[in-house]
């Protein structure tokens, strides 16, 4: 229980005062001097709680103490400073009685001794943790704790005795006044036989320990000295014998206490100056550079664990002397092997240790410096004082900064621990610009390990807070860097790359992303569009990343309406010009090369038919007057596009036959028939393989927009309503998420499990290709709702569609089936445009008579501002769409309309000189084949009157013939 409450210490601030107070009552309350049980207790409940946390850390105790420390630092009575003295002595006492009652008890079980070595190892750690927040509290047991340095090393609790008691002796020797000779002489001589006999870890708090003594209090520089010659001298001595001669067998018979040298040389490098006077001499010899040589040496041996050790002592070594980071060679070795794919994990691990190690160094200095200023503050003149360490800080991670950001991306979690736990104490530091690290955290928060993507996330939100915006500026580039991560996990695994956790929660891997966005609406709606405007040039980007984006936009955790009615808003445009357009492309694709078997009546039609073309053309040039329509004019609105629409196109005299067969071919491709489609396959892959990859874009978009609408319930009218520009309190009603609908896109699934991209063109792929196309076909047309009168056919027509969808998202579940039952009939333009315009008295029963017998309602009256149809025989395209403006004497003055059957349709313009001017024209009664009709909310024709048109236009031109 009390683990569990002490880990919230650093919680927000009513938790940490919670947690504070508790705890100050359990521990650090005084206790009286004659209640011996209660303070057992006490001492045995706080080491039990530092045992059981051994493996997490101890950040928590030196928080909670340091809380209540500052606490009291005004105040007159302290009460947790008096309990901590009682504590610390308590614990030394309990130490003490431990080894009286071993040495009682020679023949006590091995069982019992095991658990009293862990309480003892426990008293030690708890001191050592005490002495860290307050040395002074354990000057008067330094004499007593010394022994311990002499424990016989047999388990790994004795080894953690004395690493912790040479810590407590680091920390509180030179705190003492007057120390002994003998006392100072006997820790020397103690820390010297263990960092000559034991291992690492002993070696390097060893030295550490003799470091603070010798530098601080005894001045004994000679005895580290001779240390230090002796192994520098048998490391000079082993790199002369290698360089003589590489394949010596020396080296390896001498491989332990290579190790060891290159170990000792560095850490003793690290907590000692050898260049000073009092280690040298008059020497004039720069001891760090002939260090540094030789450490540089055997970082390019053979054997990784020589290179390791090398790399270790070289870390320690720009410890103490940070300039040597600049020097060429350790900034090419150490960027070397971080951006080498091929170097090894252990290697790349200890160059972002040491980097972290440099890191923490420069923070301890840091703070301590911070410390002394504070002491010092009223007598320093701030202009005099520069912060060099900090802009050397600055200087060295610049160096370093980018091969340290690029190992985010391997598939080892210990590389990407290390390279984080870097740029966090950089950031923490300041000594870079933040800007550049927002997407590499970004993309750290997609990591599978729940404390690494924390990590980057709380760092995500430290940065917001100082800099608001930079997470939105650099929210796309995350998104992309954190599919890159991804895959680079997933690499040994060879598995699809998907964007949502795939556990319980389904959540979307950036949804911590898109929650620090989303409460501005203005950076929440420029991400949105950003991330869409990506499917719109699929060709550039891979699909899988598309895929992966797009399973991030069906799982974000939307909270309005507003937030999936945007995307879905902004699906709709993208998919009417783009979807449009790519439709056309595949059409006009196949035409272009026709299958070799022709049918022998086309050729007949044509010929027969040759002689009118050719009279007709001749009529188009005397009429000196362009198409209202052009190819180039079905893309877009943009004025580049009016500018298209208005040009007149360059039209061979060809003759009407092959026009007539042309449109006869398009009609064919609007039946789903893969074989006719196969058919008119051409042999070049090219056009194909492009077609396969820009299709996965829109297709994506199509599903993830069905999807929103059945995940949230939106019904076809509440998404056509719908407006950006809109209030947004309109749509701050909360969304209800339905947690049974999943995001599937079978076709983009199958096409990257398949690797079609890159296959060979087989028969077999052939027939994806085209199924993809007819797939995506179907989905096209049942995008917008068909616009019927009647209401019957206007549920029938809603059913279909939602059958046809939820067929190509894999098969009709609940959800999807709950959601179509929920939708209402789709609303349509007609009812509103003619409204006004029904005879007083008529029923729609009679309406929708007339409409069965009348298909272009010719019965209509003609008024300004009707969008008509048209079949004038001067012009080509088909169909032809226009406004009337007035009635004339002789027919109607009309505005020309530019689009295409699928596409959207706008008011077309022409040139005029160097004008843009309306292309306005007279058209006869006679031309008009269809009046009133009512255009979709995208501008479009609906289903209906397409078919209709085309209906019209073949039974005209069948006249013609």
């Amino acid at each position: 229980m009390c683990v569990r409450m002490i880990r919230r210490v650093n919680d927000e601030e009513g938790i940490k005062k919670l947690v504070n107070e508790t705890f100050q009552k359990l521990w650090f309350t005084p206790t009286p001097a004659h209640d011996k049980e209660a303070m057992t207790r006490k001492i045995l409940n706080i080491t039990d709680v530092v045992d059981a946390c051994k493996d997490t850390g101890y950040d928590w105790f030196e928080q909670l103490l340091q809380n209540l420390f500052k606490t009291e630092e005004d105040a007159t009575y302290k009460p947790a400073k008096k309990a901590c003295i009682q504590l610390v002595d308590n614990l030394v006492e309990h130490i003490l009685k431990y080894e009286e009652s071993l040495a009682g008890a020679v023949h006590a079980p091995v069982e019992s001794k095991g658990v009293n070595s862990t309480r003892q190892v426990a008293c030690i750690t708890t001191l050592y943790l005490f002495s860290k927040i307050r040395a002074q509290l354990m000057v008067k047991h330094a004499m007593t704790m010394q022994p311990y340095l002499t424990t016989k090393c047999n388990t790994a609790n004795d080894f953690m005795v004395i690493c912790n008691v040479a810590k407590i002796l680091e920390l509180v020797v030179p705190l003492m006044e007057h120390p002994s000779e003998t006392f100072l002489v006997t820790i020397e001589e103690d820390l010297m036989k263990l960092i000559i006999k034991y291992g690492m870890t002993v070696v390097q708090h060893c030295v550490s320990c003799l470091g603070a003594v010798v530098n601080r209090v005894t001045h004994n520089y000679k005895y580290v000295w001779a240390c230090f010659n002796r192994f520098y001298g048998a490391l000079n001595k082993l790199k002369v014998q290698h360089l003589e001669d590489p394949n010596t067998t020396t080296l390896a018979a001498n491989k332990p206490f290579l190790l060891r040298s290159l170990f000792t040389v560095g850490a003793l490098g690290r907590h000692f100056d050898f260049d000073l006077e009092e280690f040298k001499g008059p020497n004039k010899v720069v001891i760090k550079e002939k260090v540094l040589e030789l450490l540089l040496y055997f970082t390019k041996h053979e054997d990784e664990e020589v290179k390791t050790k090398a790399i270790i002592g070289l870390g320690f070594l720009v410890i103490m002397h940070p300039s040597q980071m600049f020097v060429p060679d350790v900034k090419n070795l150490y960027n070397g092997i971080l951006a080498d794919t091929a170097s090894s994990i252990n290697l790349k691990i200890q160059i972002l240790k040491n980097l972290q190690t440099y890191l923490q160094e420069e923070d301890s200095r840091m703070q301590e410096a911070d410390r002394e200023w504070k002491k010092l503050s009223k007598q320093e003149d701030l202009k005099e004082m520069g912060d060099i360490s900090s802009g050397m800080s600055s200087s060295i991670m610049q160096l370093y900064l980018k091969q340290v950001l690029e190992a985010f991306f391997h598939t080892q979690s210990s590389v990407r621990h290390f390279a984080l736990n870097v740029i966090a104490l950089t950031l923490n530091q300041g000594l870079i610009h933040p800007v550049q690290c927002v997407p590499y955290l970004i993309a750290m928060g997609t990591d599978p390990e729940p404390s690494m993507r924390n990590k980057a996330d709380q760092q995500l939100v430290e940065i917001d807070k100082k800099y608001t915006g930079f997470i939105h500026m650099k929210a796309v580039a995350g998104m992309k860097m954190s599919y890159q991560v991804q895959q680079a996990i997933v690499s040994s695994r060879r598995a699809l790359i998907r964007g949502w956790r795939q556990d319980e929660t389904n959540s979307a891997l950036c949804a911590h992303l898109f929650s620090m966005v989303r409460s501005n609406r203005q950076h929440r709606r420029a991400f949105l569009i950003s991330l869409l405007n990506l499917f719109d040039d699929s060709a550039k980007i891979d699909v899988n990343m598309l895929l992966f984006i797009a399973d991030n936009l069906a799982c974000f955790p939307y909270q309005s309406q507003e937030e999936p009615l945007f995307i879905m808003h902004h699906i709709d445009i993208t998919l009417s010009v783009s979807g449009s357009n790519l439709l056309q492309t595949f059409k006009e694709f196949l035409l272009k090369e026709p299958g070799r078997k022709e049918k022998k009546e086309k050729k007949e039609k044509k010929v027969k038919k040759e002689h009118k073309a050719v009279s007709d053309s001749e009529e188009e040039e005397k009429m000196n007057c362009d198409s209202p329509r052009s190819d180039e004019a079905r893309s877009g609105h943009s004025e580049d596009d009016e500018e298209e629409v208005v040009r007149r196109p360059k039209k061979s005299r060809k003759p009407v036959a092959e026009s007539e067969s042309s449109e006869s071919d398009l009609e064919d491709l609007d039946i789903e028939d893969a074989e006719k489609v196969l058919r008119r396959l051409p042999e070049n892959p090219i056009a194909l393989m492009d077609f396969a990859n820009a299709v996965q874009g829109i297709l994506l978009l199509l599903v993830l927009k069905q999807h929103l609408k059945n995940q949230y319930g939106f019904s076809d009218s509440k998404i056509q309503k719908y407006s950006p520009t809109e209030s947004a309190k309109i749509y701050e009603k909360a969304v209800n998420r339905k947690s049974t609908v999943h995001f599937n896109p079978r076709q983009t699934l199958d096409f990257i499990s398949n690797n079609i991209a890159h296959a060979t063109l087989t028969n077999d792929i052939k027939k994806r290709i085209v199924k993809q196309y007819l797939d995506f076909k179907v989905l096209m047309e049942h995008l917008d709702p068909d616009e019927e009168d009647e209401e019957g056919e206007a549920s029938a027509s809603a059913n279909i569609r939602n059958k046809a969808i939820n067929a190509l998202l894999g098969g009709s579940g609940p959800a999807t089936g709950a959601n179509t039952r929920n939708q209402p009939g789709p609303e349509t333009d007609d009812d509103d445009s003619e409204g006004d315009e029904r005879t007083p008295g008529s029923s729609r029963r009679s309406k929708r008579s007339g409409d069965s017998s009348d298909p272009g309602r010719m019965n209509e009256n003609v008024d300004s501002m009707d969008v008509i149809a048209l079949c004038c025989p001067k012009y080509k395209d088909r169909p032809q769409i226009a406004r009337v403006i007035q009635k004339t004497s002789n027919g109607y003055s009309i505005h020309w309309m530019a689009g295409s059957y699928s596409g959207p349709w706008a008011e077309a313009k022409k040139r005029d000189g160097r004008k843009l001017v309306p292309w306005v024209d007279t058209i006869k009664e006679s031309d008009i084949i269809y009046k009133k009709i009512a255009m979709t909310s995208n501008h479009k024709l609906s289903n209906k009157v397409v078919q209709t048109l085309r209906s019209l236009y073949a039974a005209r031109e069948g006249g013609a013939s």
